[in-house]
């Protein structure tokens, strides 16, 4: 069963972000409400440590656990933290999980920002082949040249919409060798983090806080 799942995975275009896999056993019981309940809490921590995104908003807050479900979950919790750690030091923290519904987290900008607003740093993001690079400072987003974003647009961005027409009779978005994209050819600035992620992802939901990682801690 593991390795029927692991080549779906392998297979799966969509999971460009997996390139390793850990994989513990031990004595305790796991059922699939602590499995889920696991899910959740290392999931959570590696999204908010920008390594990936949650791949099912839903599956997170599907169980009704019991008890006994916490505290099997708990303890597992226990034997895992250190193994993920000698697997691949800093994908989880050392801190008890986020408790707070996913719908309810405050917006937070990406990681390695300076809170200050006092320098330039740089980023990039990955998401369903497109690829970005950009300078942000407090609350500026500047997409650098070069970068590759999706070229779909969702339906419900208009404004999205009429920016991206902008830009492409301004010659600032240019056709690349795969029409699923469009390549940056010059700056272009964002108010914020987030409006550029929406540049970037086509208007997709996608959190700027876990899509762009600062280039120092690639």
């Amino acid at each position: 069963m593991l390795q029927e799942r692991l080549a779906a995975h392998a297979a799966d275009p969509t999971l460009d972000f997996v390139w390793d896999a850990c994989v513990a056993t031990g004595p305790r019981i796991m059922n699939e409400t602590v499995r889920l309940i696991l899910q959740r809490a290392f999931v959570d921590e590696i999204a908010n440590h920008g390594f990936a995104t949650i791949a099912n908003r839903q599956d997170a807050e599907r169980f009704t656990a019991t008890e006994h479900d916490i505290a099997t979950a708990a303890q597992v919790t226990e034997d895992l933290r250190p193994l993920l750690d000698m697997a691949m030091p800093g994908l989880v923290a050392a801190v008890e999980p986020v408790k707070a519904p996913i719908g309810a987290r405050v917006v937070m900008a990406p990681r390695g920002l300076d809170p200050l607003g006092l320098v330039r740093t740089t980023h990039t993001m990955r998401w369903r082949g497109a690829l970005a690079t950009a300078t942000m400072r407090g609350g500026e987003t500047v997409l650098l040249p070069g970068s590759r974003i999706v070229a779909d647009v969702c339906a419900n961005t208009q404004w999205l919409r009429e920016k991206r027409i902008e830009l492409i009779g301004s010659g600032v978005l240019v056709p690349g060798d795969d029409a699923r994209y469009l390549t940056v050819a010059a700056f272009v600035t964002f108010r914020s983090a987030r409006e550029a992620t929406a540049f970037v992802t086509g208007g997709a939901s996608a959190s700027a806080r876990l899509t762009w990682m600062p280039i120092d801690e690639l």
